[in-house]
């Protein structure tokens, strides 16, 4: 699986003062992870000797990260309508995965709990229609498993998946029910990334895994790997 494989620039950016302090306010993350993002997004445009204040999808095809099969399906989630990101939207768009601190307030976790949830079933709808149906599905399985398993063996998947999280036999999956299928298994308090604090370089690569563990149910894996 491709990673977010990125090298060390000379000189570290500053964040803006306003976005230092809207991360602040809207999720758990530290300052100091705050600036580990900030100087990975720089280093995503190449690096250069002033900070960017929007990236292209393209910005993120590099390395090992571009055979990802989920690249697309994760950049689609991130980018959702936009043409460009900001620092802002990929900051908060990865604190949404970030593991809860004893600090982190009951009221936003249950934020962060709601739009993770929403973020994992736009994933899952390919055309964006508000329905998860064997379609989706297949596209989904297709990309990760095509390499792996026959056309019967990603059906079969797909068969059990439907099978386990349309409650309203209804042959598709509505967002009530991708939410009580994942409540029922706790995904969205397993599937956490844990952001590490800005220091001084270091030889060694650290890796922000996201990732659910393996069931039929739990088919988005992805890492970024932010030397």
């Amino acid at each position: 699986m491709g990673c977010l494989c990125l090298r060390k620039a000379t000189a570290h950016p500053s964040v803006p003062p306003d976005v230092m302090h809207t991360l602040k306010k809207k999720t758990a993350l530290s300052r100091s992870q705050i600036k580990y993002l900030y100087i990975r997004f720089n280093q995503f445009s190449g690096g250069g000797k002033d900070p960017p204040s929007q990236l292209h999808k393209y910005n993120f095809y590099s390395g090992l990260l571009q055979l990802n099969p989920l690249l697309p399906t994760i950049l689609n989630s991130m980018f959702g309508d936009k043409v460009t990101i900001s620092f802002l939207d990929f900051a908060l768009f990865l604190s949404t995965f970030q593991a809860h601190s004893l600090k982190t307030s009951k009221g936003l976790k249950n934020e962060i709990k709601d739009k993770k949830l929403q973020i994992l079933f736009n994933m899952y709808d390919h055309n964006k229609d508000g329905r998860i149906t064997k379609y989706d599905l297949v596209i989904v399985v297709h990309k990760l498993f095509s390499n792996l398993l026959d056309h019967v063996q990603i059906m079969r998947i797909v068969e059990t998946m439907m099978k386990e999280m349309d409650q309203s036999d209804s042959n598709q999956i509505l967002f009530d029910d991708f939410c009580k299928a994942l409540d029922v298994f706790d995904m969205t308090e397993m599937m956490v990334t844990w952001i590490p604090e800005f220091h001084a370089p270091k030889k060694k690569s650290t890796e922000i895994a996201l990732g659910f563990r393996k069931s039929p149910m739990n088919l988005l894996y992805w890492r970024f790997c932010l030397n």
